[in-house]
């Protein structure tokens, strides 16, 4: 299975407009890059944990700064 299969499979959605793959109801992000580095079961993993906060989860290679955090939180809902 391609790892863009099983983010849609787990509810993610492609933004052009960000290149992420996003799921509002977990509130995770996966960069482009970072799912085209990391191996499948990483992916999976990487979905099936549990967040323990509100806010958003970003999975970057080279994480955010806070402002850009704070940005996409704004925009992502």
């Amino acid at each position: 299975m391609k790892k863009k299969d099983i983010l849609r499979d787990a509810h993610y959605r492609y933004d052009f407009d960000r290149d992420l793959f996003i799921n509002r109801a977990v509130k995770k992000a996966f960069s482009i890059e970072f799912v085209d580095d990391t191996p499948e079961e990483e992916l999976r993993r990487l979905i099936r944990e549990e967040t323990n906060s509100n806010g958003w989860r970003f999975y970057f290679n080279v994480p955010p700064t806070e402002g850009t955090k704070r940005e996409l939180e704004r925009v992502l809902g």
